[in-house]
């Protein structure tokens, strides 16, 4: 009696460490399953939340710009502005006010901004900060309790500067505090779940739910010593299971450096959430665990019973049926009341056996289905079924099998399954025994898990992460066939404009609708990714060689012109692409990625809807614009700028009756760097404007010096940008410059392109107006190059047509140049207007231009742009020449 004793004590044992064992196991899943969850939701919104700090710092600089170049305010220009931030803050959901500091830190303008009360924030640390660093760029403050709308804020702003580059005042936007807790509330992080953000000091800017027993939570400590840990290290993502120290409660939480900011989200699931279905299996199989030691107790006492009475056979037999009775029953009972699906089969798969639990999971009734086959496995799993079968009855026992299964009506589920062979009395295999439980709502858990991590939740493309695994394999079976891999990184070119003016919504439907056709376009081996906003990557995998690559990106462009009907709109848009080789441009991801965005941007400037493939000079050229950005403004203020001037000679006497300013940098590690690398780079960024401020001035300048030294009065002609011209205030900087020197404005020439006197016609028509009224004249730079309308001649009052070089570079051996230069000299004196060759090199050339009646010329043929003391020099010389050779073209 001991051994059996001691059997039925071992076997409960070794039944209770199994299902502790497996309830550990199915814990940990559903502690995977909230760490994943919890990770992907706080990527969502980290994304979320560094999108609006980008939109916000854009609007800002926009703002700001538009500012800097209106210059400082006058009267009437409050209600404009106001209406200006009013605008842009309907643009913005995120903010909650827009507002305009001056220098002092005084608000002006702005919302609930009353101008008489001087409401101050120049105490505030950002401010400060904006004040004293000039290039701070977006500066982003703690939170702090509004001084107009006592709410908690978080205030964005960046600063205001004077055309010289002082400092003007800020301009902020403030994000209340409950804005990060309405995004947060949607997510579906359980009834106890928590939301959080802190920043470096571990201070707690704004918690959903808030603390108990605290109206205002904002500055309070946080982070349990978990946390605290894994930001300490440097890390900037990371999941950790601790209990919080607002709360007490124990939570799987994830944690994110917010982008660009010094802020820190943290986002939590409590366990009594993610565990409550744990929970319920647990005293399920608990409830099991008891009522088998129950059984198996009560088998073990009442076969000892049987043995203490074996003396008297008769009621030893009937005591041994009775237990045997007893045991059957409390078996049924078992069988009966498991929570799992139940059931035995004989060899040739007849059902013997049916608990009411399989009735439920299958939709069979046992009246249905016993001494008949089970008819639950679907046509394209029988072979693996029979396999499965052959094994069991073979008496291999199979556990926690996963399979495919059908109910009663046809509906396939996953089902968890545990097969174990039947033997009777002499050993022999007469069947199995299945336990079985439906694993669909899990199988359906791991699936949005896995969505989540590697899927756009908008369009359900590939993210980024599943974009890079698959470039990987699609870059080793390159290695392998010797192909080509390429990397597409498509731009929507007006999507901005469709989100703004229709609203989100109709974007989204939009953006889904582009992802289709954008699947239309490739193969099934190809991959589309969204990487956020308006981005999309593909990688097209296997190219033979780049000519396979052109059809498709046409393609695409087609069904991406072709309109869109969304929500009951017709919308059209267009795409910029650019396109990165595998292993031509790179050998991984981010390089290519790289260059890829690289040639995307160069189809934008080549007007959008185009595509672009990157090579390495247009590499060099990025870094060297970068390069050159940089040092632009530093350039200004620090005096790299200087003037040259080249001489313009009159052709019928020879004298020099003007110069030309040319602008020149001088790096100082770069040397002497002309204006053809620079210029475009400063059009780009807007520094044209002030720089060409500063050239206007110089330029007037020295040619008063050039007076005092004694020089004859001489045309002082000055470029004008398209950008300064459209952007700066011309009028206004010339006027000053003319009144601070006292240079004739009849000596001053402005030249214009064609393309600045044709665009936006009644604007510049005012413009030139203003200018013709103080006097200067006006030229036309580049004639013949552009839009040639010889209407504006007249309607503009121009004084001159400058020819452009390509016409006379060739005018002594190309005919149809010499056609084109003499019918613009003709055509400019039946107008009354006078015209200068440029690039003249050679004496042919100034031969001809003499033939033809061409009034003025420069060129190297004359003399190089020189610096201000060598154009004395070169003047001093002419005048004490002799007078044979004086004239021009004379050695």
């Amino acid at each position: 009696m001991v051994r059996l004793w001691l059997a039925v004590l071992v076997l409960n044992l070794v039944l209770i460490g199994f299902v502790l064992w497996a309830l550990q196991q199915s814990r940990q899943q559903f502690e995977q399953i909230a760490a994943v969850t919890a990770d992907n939701l706080s990527r969502l919104m980290e994304h979320d939340i560094a999108a609006s700090v980008r939109v916000i710092d854009l609007a800002l600089q926009s703002l700001a710009e538009a500012m800097e170049q209106r210059g400082p305010l006058r009267a009437g220009d409050t209600r404009e502005l106001n209406a200006l931030l009013n605008r842009k803050l309907t643009q913005l959901p995120e903010l909650d006010g827009l507002r305009v500091a001056d220098a002092q830190g005084v608000l002006t303008h702005g919302t609930l901004v009353n101008p008489q009360s001087r409401l101050s924030i120049a105490d505030r640390d950002y401010f400060i900060l904006l004040r004293e660093r000039p290039d701070a760029g977006l500066v982003i403050s703690s939170p702090i309790q509004g001084r107009i709308t006592g709410r908690w804020v978080i205030n964005f702003s960046r600063a205001l500067r004077h055309r010289d580059g002082s400092f003007a005042g800020i301009v902020q936007g403030s994000v209340p505090l409950s804005h990060f807790i309405e995004q947060f509330i949607p997510l579906q992080v359980g009834t106890k779940g928590s939301f959080t953000l802190f920043d470096q000091k571990f201070r707690l800017v704004v918690r959903h739910p808030t603390p108990a027993g605290t109206r205002d939570a904002v500055g309070m400590p946080f982070g349990s010593p978990e946390l605290r840990e894994l930001v300490n290290s440097g890390r900037s993502e990371g999941v950790y299971k601790g209990r919080s120290i607002i709360d007490n409660i124990e939570r799987i939480s994830a944690f994110r450096h917010i982008t660009d900011t010094q802020f820190y989200l943290v986002l939590g699931m409590a366990s009594d959430d993610y565990l409550s279905s744990w929970q319920e299996e647990k005293y399920k199989a608990l409830i099991v665990v008891l009522l088998f030691i129950l059984t198996s107790l009560m088998v073990c006492y009442l076969i000892q019973r049987a043995w203490r009475n074996q003396s008297v056979a008769v009621r030893a037999l009937e005591q041994a049926y009775r237990t045997l009775d007893a045991e059957k029953q409390l078996n049924q009972t078992i069988i009966r009341s498991s929570p799992f699906a139940i059931y035995t089969r004989d060899r040739r798969g007849i059902v013997t056996a049916w608990n009411p639990a399989a009735e439920k999971l299958f939709g069979w009734r046992a009246e249905q289905i016993l001494g008949k086959p089970l008819l639950s496995v679907p046509h394209d799993k029988e072979r693996e079924t029979t396999e499965l079968r052959d094994r069991v009855l073979s008496g291999e026992s199979i556990i926690d099998l996963e399979v495919q299964r059908q109910k009663q009506d046809g509906t396939l589920f996953d089902l968890s399954t545990t097969l174990a062979p039947l033997r009777d009395a002499s050993g022999t295999v007469t069947g199995y025994l299945a336990i079985a439980a439906d694993i669909t709502a899990r199988k359906a858990a791991e699936q949005q898990v896995e969505f989540l991590a590697y899927r756009d939740v908008l369009t359900g493309l590939p993210n980024r992460l599943l974009l890079q695994d698959r470039f990987g394999q699609a870059i080793a079976h390159a290695e392998r066939s010797h192909s080509k891999v390429a990397l597409v990184f498509l731009d929507l070119d007006n999507f901005k404009t469709i989100n703004d003016s229709l609203g989100h919504a109709v974007g989204d439907a939009l953006l889904r609708e582009i992802a289709r056709r954008l699947g239309e376009c490739v193969r099934e081996t190809d991959t589309i990714s969204r990487q956020g906003g308006d981005e999309f990557l593909l990688v097209l995998s296997d190219l033979a060689g780049t000519e396979a690559i052109p059809p498709v990106l046409l393609k695409i462009r087609e069904r991406l012109q072709s309109p869109f009907t969304v929500d009951g709109h017709e919308l059209t848009t267009s795409a910029s692409i650019g396109v990165a080789l595998y292993p031509d441009d790179g050998r991984d991801f981010e390089t290519l990625l790289k260059k890829a965005d690289t040639a995307m941007y160069r189809a934008k400037d080549a007007g959008r809807n185009h595509y672009r493939f990157f090579d390495e000079q247009m590499n060099i050229e990025a870094v060297e614009h970068l390069h050159l950005k940089s040092g632009l403004r530093r350039a200004l203020a620090q005096g790299e700028f200087e003037l040259h001037f080249q001489p313009q000679f009159e052709l019928a006497s020879g004298r020099v009756v003007g110069v030309e300013a040319l602008l020149r940098w001088r790096h100082p590690e770069d040397g002497l760097i002309s204006p053809a690398r620079f210029i475009p780079v400063a059009e780009d960024s807007g520094l044209i404007v002030p720089i060409g401020d500063w050239v206007i001035q110089e330029a007037c300048r020295q040619a008063m010096a050039w007076r005092a030294a004694g020089l004859p009065p001489l045309i002082m002609a000055v470029n004008l940008s398209a950008v300064q011209f459209r952007r700066g205030e011309v009028q206004q900087t010339i006027a000053q410059a003319l009144q601070t020197t006292g240079f004739d404005p009849h000596l001053l020439e402005l030249e214009l392109t064609e393309s600045v006197l044709i665009g936006d016609t009644e604007t510049v028509l005012s413009s030139v107006r203003q200018l013709k009224q103080l006097g200067v004249k006006l030229s036309v730079d580049d004639f013949g190059t552009g839009y040639s309308s010889l209407s504006y001649l007249k309607r503009f009052d121009v004084d001159k047509l400058k020819i452009d070089q390509s016409f006379i570079r060739d005018l002594a051996s190309d005919p149809d140049d010499a056609a084109i230069v003499r019918a613009i000299v003709q055509m400019a004196g039946s107008l009354n207007l006078r015209t200068i060759a440029e690039g003249v090199e050679d004496a042919a050339t100034l031969a001809l231009l003499r033939e033809f009646s061409c009034d003025e010329a420069q060129g190297y043929h004359f003399a190089q742009p020189m610096a201000a003391q060598a154009f004395v020099d070169f003047m001093t010389q002419r005048a004490g020449a002799s007078s044979s050779n004086e004239k021009v073209g004379m050695p």
